[in-house]
Parts: structure tokens; sequence; C-alpha cells
């Protein structure tokens, strides 16, 4: 194992001072209530499908405040009504969320929602009109301001993929599991912290936590994209604490003591891309049944014992056989 983290012993105990505004629960109370009142807009489209006793559909909602979001919903053909829902996020740059995806799943006889963030898919085009510039990718865009920054988008979004899943006649209302990797771990958190209705949170190496120490720990992009910000833009960071500031309403470390339902967590100790005191970060303040499972040689991702270890704790949390 190559360390380049704090120890295991110090990240299980990690819990560094969060960083919240004063102003944090009202903001996002804010934008649920905006969001309650922006209509859905739902479309449907079924796809023809090759794999029998599933059916799958294209889906798209308006995202928050603009935009349409697009997502593919695959739907076992037997099921007993109603039925748990998945909710289902990729990584960042990175959507291969395909039908195949949800099959472990859909052999539970659980519908899936896999959702294409905005801005990162073809089908899910970002029209939000960002205040700043910034470096390439995402991670700067309307950083100046929290109400305009990329990802206070991207949440609502995510939150309103979960009132798009509630919204089909199938889904059980009190049995719904948000699951993703990477900036999907991260959404994972984040839609668990703000809907009231997720019942189950996987979070695989999770992203956007703790971000002062990702940026001085991450050797490898996203965050080098802040890095970046300030060495081309603002050599001289004058405006770090508004950067830092505007981070800090969707830092997951942040939103992690609002999430109450039973939460696993993945981490790698070898991940440079997202450092594991910082899954440990948010993870120390999750205020539900949690687990946090450690894989010592692995990096970002890459550990496939986990799936079976994901499916162990839906079948415990949510079905009580384990």
């Amino acid at each position: 194992m190559n360390l380049f983290d704090l120890p295991l012993k110090e990240l299980q105990v990690y819990k560094p001072e969060q960083t919240k505004a004063q102003d944090f629960d009202v903001f996002w109370a804010d934008k649920i209530s905006e969001s309650k009142n922006q209509p859905l807009n739902i479309k449907v489209t079924q796809r023809d499908y090759y794999v029998e006793g599933v059916s799958v559909f294209d889906v798209s909602f308006d995202g928050f405040r603009n935009s349409s979001i697009h997502a593919v919903y695959v739907r076992p053909k037997t099921m007993h009504k109603p039925a748990p829902g998945v909710v289902m996020f990729h990584g960042y740059n990175w959507n291969n969320l395909i039908p195949s995806h949800a099959f472990k799943y859909t052999i539970q006889g659980i519908p899936v929602l896999m959702v294409d963030v905005r801005g990162q898919d073809p089908l899910s085009p970002d029209h939000n009109h960002y205040l700043n510039g910034g470096s390439a990718g995402w991670m700067t865009r309307g950083i100046l301001n929290p109400d305009n920054y990329y990802y206070t988008y991207v949440y609502m979004d995510c939150f309103r993929a979960v009132e798009t899943l509630l919204s089909f006649e199938e889904i059980d209302q009190t049995k719904i599991i948000a699951e993703g990797g990477s900036q999907g771990g991260a959404l994972t958190l984040a839609v668990s912290a703000l809907h009231p209705k997720i019942s189950l949170t996987l979070s695989d190496i999770p992203y956007l936590c703790h971000f002062k120490r990702s940026v001085e720990l991450a050797s490898s992009s996203p965050y080098e994209e802040i890095s970046h910000y300030f060495k081309i833009h603002d050599q001289l960071h004058h405006s770090e604490e508004t950067v830092y500031e505007t981070l800090s309403y969707v830092d997951c470390m942040n939103l992690a003591d609002r999430i109450t339902s039973p939460t696993l967590i993945s981490v790698g100790l070898e991940d440079t891309v997202c450092p594991p005191s910082t899954a440990f970060a948010a993870f120390n303040y999750l205020k539900g049944p949690k687990e946090i499972q450690v894989y010592p040689e692995y990096a970002h991702g890459g550990f496939t014992a986990h799936e079976e270890e994901k499916l162990k704790f839906v079948a415990r949390y949510l079905f009580q056989t384990v």
C-alpha cells in the first residue's frame, strides 16, 4: 500500500470542523421551496430493448430553473407493486451508466432511474448563464456566487430526479435508494441530505467532500480545476475566501449531518483523485446507521468486492434478510 494520506486509525476519527455559512440551512430550504414551485414536465418514451424481462425508457424532466435533464429508466416487467426504486448518478464527465448497470436491482424487482448530469451528456445540456468564467471543466462555473454555482444546480437537479422517480405509480414512496460513485457518490450524499424520501444511501469513493483538503492533496482532476483557476486567473488568491465560501454550500462534509438514512461508503486508501480523509470527513458527520468499507490496495475504484457489499447492505436494511 502506498500511503499518502493519514493512517487508517487517524482516518477513522478524522472529523475536521465544518465550514457552514450561517445561512446554510436557509439556503437549501429556499432552493427546495423554489424547486417544488417549478413543474417537472416529465416526458417518458419507451425504447426498443433486446433483453427479456426489462423495459427501458428515456425520461426527461425540467432541471432546476432551466435545462432539460435526461435519464434512463429501467423497469422489470415482473415486480410487486409498489416496488422500491433506485436513483443512480454517474461520475464526473464519465457517464457510462447503461441499462445493464441496473440489472442487479431489476432482478430483485426494483426499477432504476439513471440520471445524466447537466452539461456532461449530450442529452442533458446546461443552459444556465454563469456570472463568471473559469477554468476547463465544470468546477469553477459560477464559483463566485453559491446561488449561481454549477453544483447548486446539479444538486437540485438530483432532488428533482427523485421527485420524478416518486411520480411513477409503481414506486414505493418509503423505499428509495440513492447510489453513485465519485461525482455520483457526492450526488448520492447530497440528495440524501436534501430529500427526505431517501431511505438508503450507497456512496462510492465520494467526490465534493472537504474541499480545502481535497484541493491541497488531490494530484489529478477534477479538483485541479480549482488550483488551475487560482494559478491562471487569480495568482494572488484575492478571491480565495469567496471561492471556498461558495464551495462550502455544496461540501458533502457540511451536508452529511442532515443524512439519517442508513449509509454505506467505500474508500480506497491509495485514492489521489478523492483523498480518503475527505470521505472520512463526511462519513464521521453522518447521523444515521453507517458503514464505511476500506480497500487499502486500491485507488479511485476498481474494488469489485464492493458490489457484493452493497447488495448485502440493501438486503439488510431494505428487506431485512441479512
